[in-house]
Order: structure tokens, then C-alpha cells, then sequence
């Protein structure tokens, strides 16, 4: 899953196919997790998928969740197959989790049919995917960020992908992650949903000063991010940003916040956080606050210690694991099926 810093909302095409948009931010070590095993013929159907529900079929088209069957009957798999879903969060969570597993997805029935995909490919397959099979009200970074992992700076322009790693130390990611502290609201929501008001917006061009507005904070925060001589005061000073460009944000629908949303943010404000945002397109999910280490503690216990998640970088993307029966052993992520 990811944690979008800065520029959110300038990679949907209503806005890029028109002005150039750039996003930056990072994958997180919370992931979902997809597993198949081939069926034999002592079952009487053909696919098993396992997920909140389980579902027992006898083709493709039978399938009832969206992106499985889709992905399947996009890629041409019919083979009797038991696919399993496991996952580190709730959906509806505003960390990308829908489209971290339809890049999981795909990846798993490329590896399957023996098709390498580069990290772009899964990323550009993956927007298809959404956008154009099954029709969601989605932009193109979280697709980016579960293929790539890591920390960086996506620029789009037309049909154009540009990927620019942020130029900073693992040490100094690793103390970033350390003022960081993702707080549940406790609100679930669709994002295809809850976007679908700013991407009008958007297509209409009445939120085109705001948009223009949260590219300036993504040239800010990468030159914060960037800025060795300073390194120690990044982190509170990507902290006040982000509270910046949350105000400007809140600007683009009016169904991004709500009082609720917005009293839990007051409150973690006066528990001792710097700033931040609500994550993701908004509506409910988990807010990003920077909070001092020193703070963290007692923000957390302030908060509700069940509310707070803490977490790390993920610099690897999605990888493949697979297990070998003769061998009796699992590949790692440095030795599995990536770029």
C-alpha cells in the first residue's frame, strides 16, 4: 500500500491530459497478499477464490468478485485454480489498497502464465485495468507506487509517465517514518465514489488554481526531501506542508472532509502534531500525522493506541514469491520475479 505525500488529485486525466500533474510519495510496509494453487480434478469446480467470502465456481464469468474475474478473463486463464486474498489493512482505507491488488492481481497471472512484466507494465496494465475495464473513478499513482515501492516523484503529462526516485539516504527515510503516525478515522469509503465529485471538478476546470496550487508543494517537499544541509529539520518542515497543502486539498470537493474528519485532525493538532493530511481521495481512512518522536507516545496514547499504526518504507514493490515442492524453500523478494 502507499502513503501519497504531496500533488494528489493532479494525476487523474481529466487534469494531466491538459496540464502536466506530479504526486510524490511512498510505498508502505503493509500489503496485500495473493496466493494461488492449482486445482485438481477431485473437486467438482474450477476456481476457489477466498477472500471476506469464498466463492466455489465452474468458470471465469461466475466469479463474483470484480477485479479477480476480470483479471482473469482479461489474461486468458482458465486453468483450475485456488486464489486466496489476505490483507495487513482494511479496504477502504485511503492507502491504495484497491489498486495494490489489481497490480498484485495481474502480477500473479503473469507469473503464472510465464509472461515477465517490467514494474511500468504492471503499472500501465494495472490503470487499464481499472480505468478502462472495470470502469473506476481512478487516478494513476497508486498503481505506480505498488509496482515501484519506494519513495519518488511521478510527473504526467499526456500519455507520458515520467519516475524520479527522491534522492535521499535509507537513514534519513527511515528517521522521516519515524515522526510519522497514521491515525483510522474510523470511516470507510469507496474511493471511485468519493472522487467522482472532484474529478467533475476537475473536467469542469473549476479546480484548476487548486490543482496548480498542490504541484507547488510537490517541487517544495522534494526540495525539503532533497536538502542534505537541512536534514534534520525535514521532517517538521514536511510536516507543516503537508497541513499547507491538506487546507488547499479540502478545497477540491466538498466530499473529501467532514466535521468528524475534521475534529479528529483539530484534536491530534493539540496532542502535539506538526501537521498532515487525510490519505487518499478522501472521505474517511487514515489521516498522516507528523508527530516529534519525542511526542509520539504520548500522541498515541492521547489518540487511542488501537487508532495509530505505525509503519515503515517499502522500497521493493510488488515481488513474487514462490515455493518450490522439490526444493521444499521459498524464493525472497531479492530473488524473485522483479526488474
Amino acid at each position: 500500500m502507499r502513503v501519497s505525500l504531496f500533488g494528489g488529485g493532479s494525476d487523474y486525466p481529466a487534469y494531466f491530459h491538459r496540464h502536466p500533474g506530479a504526486v510524490i510519495g511512498f510505498a508502505i510496509d503493509k500489503y496485500i497478499y495473493l496466493g494461488a494453487l492449482p486445482l485438481t480434478s477431485a473437486v467438482n469446480y474450477r476456481f476457489r477464490v477466498s477472500y471476506s467470502k469464498v466463492e466455489l465456481v465452474d468458470s471465469v464469468d461466475r466469479i463474483e468478485h470484480p477485479v479477480v474475474r476480470t483479471v482473469l478473463k482479461h489474461y486468458g486463464w482458465t486453468e483450475p485454480t485456488d486464489i486466496s486474498v489476505q490483507s495487513d489493512l482494511p479496504a477502504a482505507a485511503g492507502l491504495g489498497s484497491s489498486s495494490a491488488f489489481t497490480v498484485g492481481m495481474i502480477s500473479l497471472v503473469s507469473h503464472l502464465k510465464n509472461v515477465p512484466r517490467t514494474r511500468i507494465e504492471l503499472a500501465r496494465e494495472a490503470i487499464y485495468t481499472e480505468q478502462v475495464l472495470l470502469r473506476e473513478n481512478v487516478g494513476v499513482q497508486d498503481q505506480l507506487h505498488a509496482s515501484f515501492g519506494g519513495i519518488n516523484r511521478f510527473d504526467f503529462e499526456g500519455d507520458s509517465f515520467r519516475i524520479t526516485p527522491i534522492n535521499i539516504s535509507g537513514t534519513d527515510l527511515g528517521h522521516l517514518a519515524e515522526w510519522m503516525v497514521l491515525v483510522y478515522t474510523g470511516i470507510q469509503r469507496r474511493a471511485t465514489e468519493v472522487v467522482r465529485d472532484q474529478v467533475d471538478n476537475t473536467a469542469a476546470r473549476v479546480v484548476d488554481q487548486e490543482l496548480r496550487e498542490m504541484l507547488q508543494f510537490v517541487e517544495a517537499g522534494q526540495e525539503i526531501l532533497e536538502n542534505r544541509e537541512e536534514r534534520d529539520q525535514a521532517p517538521a518542515k514536511i510536516g507543516a506542508l503537508l497541513g499547507q497543502s491538506w487546507e488547499v486539498k479540502k478545497r477540491l470537493s466538498a466530499k473529501i472532509t467532514a466535521p468528524e474528519i475534521d475534529d479528529l485532525y483539530q484534536f491530534c493538532k493539540g496532542q502535539g502534531a506538526i501537521g498532515g493530511k487525510l490519505c487518499g481521495a478522501g472521505g474517511g481512512g487514515f489521516l498522516l500525522m507528523v508527530v516529534p518522536p519525542d511526542r509520539r507516545a504520548a500522541f498515541e496514547q492521547a489518540v487511542g493506541p488501537r487508532r495509530c499504526l505505525r509503519f515503515r518504507v517499502d522500497v521493493y514493490g510488488t515481488v513474487v514469491t514462490h515455493h518450490s515442492p522439490l526444493a521444499g524453500s521459498w524464493s525472497s523478494p531479492d530473488e524473485g520475479w522483479s526488474d
